[in-house]
């Protein structure tokens, strides 16, 4: 046989021979059967059965809740996980809050006052070596007012993460209380600075009776709680009418108050009754030209429908605007002299 025929016999013999994708068809029938049928393909089937068609969808549904209940499981146990880790990280953070984190490095103090940084401190209590989520400052203020008298109100915070902040208010003296030879001077607050018989240049209170318990540092108090009664209603209604430079107070007799006024303008108050309008009246008279700024005169404004002004003038009140004028006004200012009206 020629080396031709052979060439021919080979190739004929190929062709008869099955392609490698009909020997695997042939190896596996089935396998067209398992591929998934495509919704194309699905359209293209003749339609199924009513039967069929229920049990499909039941079976779809139950996979689909099958599938839902797999993922909320799954996802419970996420939840338990971060809470349990979330408990864990606090507690561990906690324990470090007190023991090693927030420890105070240092102490700091701001505000004016006469006492030096060292002194408020040795006051306080503090070693600035206490852990600021353990330290408990309500009664650390205390603590300082009680030791430091010169002082009216005193703060602590904690400044994370390691410093304490002290702060501080001096005490101003703003009254002193004659009494038997000694000058309890106090603060704005009402807190006594200093018993001693040196003066002060202050505002004097005459005629009060302090009780036997007022120490330094301490709040003034009367035998008789009227007068610190008395005295807190004129304080405020001076305070109220912005009238500075009051020499004195006399509150010896509650029905005839007698207030001195740049050393120079002596006023009668009367009672405590009106004293807001009383004051009113008052620095009406003493800022508006009525009376001159050296001036030595007494006023009496123990009856707001007038105030009576020595030895110069008589200054009725009333509240008739200035543009209107009656007949009993046009009167008095005939008969009295100068007159002011000092009406709001």
């Amino acid at each position: 046989m020629s080396k031709e025929e052979l060439n021919k016999k080979l190739r004929e013999e190929a062709a008869r021979s099955p392609s490698p994708a009909a020997r695997r068809k042939k190896i596996n029938p089935q396998s067209r059967k398992q591929q998934k049928i495509t919704e194309q393909t699905r359209k293209q089937l003749p339609p199924q059965s009513p039967a069929r068609r229920k049990r499909e969808e039941e079976a779809r549904k139950a996979a689909e809740r099958e599938l839902r209940e797999r993922r909320k499981r799954k996802g419970g146990s996420n939840v338990v996980y971060y809470v349990m880790t979330g408990i864990l990280a606090v507690i561990i953070f906690s324990v470090l809050s007190v023991t090693v984190l927030f420890n105070a490095e240092r102490i700091v103090i701001e505000g004016d006052s006469d006492y030096s940084d060292e002194q408020i401190i040795t006051a306080s209590g503090l070693e600035g070596t206490e852990n600021l989520v353990r330290l408990n400052t309500s009664g650390i203020p205390e603590r300082i007012l009680d030791k430091l008298v010169s002082l009216d109100s005193v703060r602590v915070d904690k400044v994370f993460p390691s410093t304490i902040k002290i702060t501080v208010t001096r005490s101003v003296p703003m009254a002193e209380f004659l009494y038997d030879g000694k000058n309890y001077v106090i603060s704005h607050i009402g807190r006594v600075m200093q018993i001693d018989t040196e003066k002060v240049d202050c505002m004097q209170i005459l005629g009060y009776k302090p009780a036997e318990s007022v120490i330094v540092g301490g709040f003034i108090s009367a035998e008789d709680p009227e007068q610190d009664k008395l005295v807190s209603d004129i304080s405020t209604a001076v305070e109220k009418a912005e009238i500075t430079d009051i020499t004195s107070v006399d509150i010896s007799d509650s029905l005839a108050i007698v207030m001195t006024y740049d050393d120079r303008v002596v006023i009668h108050l009367g009672s405590i009754l009106q004293i807001d309008e009383k004051m009113r009246i008052i620095k009406e008279l003493l800022f508006n030209g009525y009376i001159a700024e050296t001036e030595h005169v007494t006023l009496d404004v123990s009856d707001t429908n007038k105030a009576i002004q020595r030895p110069i003038t008589t200054a009725p009140v009333t509240t008739v605007p200035e543009t209107e004028e009656t007949e009993e006004g046009e009167e008095s200012s005939e008969t009295s002299g100068e007159s002011a009206d000092v009406s709001a």
